[in-house]
């Protein structure tokens, strides 16, 4: 079975791909670049490199955040199209826990954290019960003030996430010492949205590709702004 994974919850597209041999190919754009310019093209030079035609593909994988609207936008529109192109089942992944599937096997709680602006952050928690247990979610994702979530960070805690890079939620974490915000540990990665895509379709039945929505956890800005103006006419 080909199966394509895709996630645009940050600043960089992360694709992976498994062949029906086994071989894992995986690509990601450079954090400077456009989820709208470079997806696509990336996805098709990642094919093309594995061998493998668009059609192919049986099984799509997608991000649905939390994270960057635009990218979550893009990511799933992008996987929609190839699975209906493809006649390829479409799963949706949670974007933190494609994070967290990055921690050590001897890491009891990961903590993923992104960083949801206006003083809050997206998080999502995960504990195993023994040194190389699956990671299990101890509930959604979900947004919530920085200050209350920092609180709960304890000192057996493993933080990672696309939040780190913000030096609010860095000086929140100052009693588990340097963090460095670049390492790649911090995102979603092509291996690792391909092994999610993978067990999550064998634990939940198919669904129509369009019934998936991203998990934006509250509304933008704008359209908070939007209401505002409407209710004050």
């Amino acid at each position: 079975m080909n199966l394509l994974a895709v996630d645009t919850s940050g600043d960089r597209s992360v694709v992976g791909l498994l062949t029906g041999s086994g071989a894992i190919f995986e690509a990601e754009t450079d954090a400077t670049r456009k989820h709208g310019r470079d997806l696509i093209p990336g996805i098709r030079e990642l094919l093309e490199r594995a061998g493998v035609r668009a059609v192919d593909l049986a099984l799509i994988g997608v991000g649905l955040g939390p994270g960057s609207y635009t990218g979550l936008r893009i990511g799933l529109t992008a996987a929609r199209t190839l699975a209906y192109a493809a006649g390829a089942r479409l799963v949706g992944f949670d974007s933190l826990e494609a994070v967290a599937a990055n921690a050590p096997d001897d890491a009891p709680r990961v903590l993923v954290v992104g960083d949801a602006q206006r003083g809050d952050v997206y998080a999502s928690e995960f504990r195993r019960e023994a040194p190389g247990a699956a990671l299990v979610a101890t509930g959604p994702s979900r947004i919530e003030p920085l200050a209350a979530w920092a609180a709960r960070v304890g000192p057996e805690s493993l933080v990672l996430g696309p939040g780190l890079r913000s030096p609010a939620i860095r000086s929140s974490l100052a009693g588990l010492g340097d963090v460095d915000p670049e390492n790649p540990i911090n995102r979603p990665s092509g291996r690792r949205i391909v092994e999610l895509t993978r067990r999550l379709a064998g634990a939940t039945p198919p669904g129509d590709p369009g019934d998936l929505e991203p998990n934006y956890l509250r509304r933008s800005a704008a359209e908070d702004q939007w209401d505002a103006r409407a209710a004050s006419r």
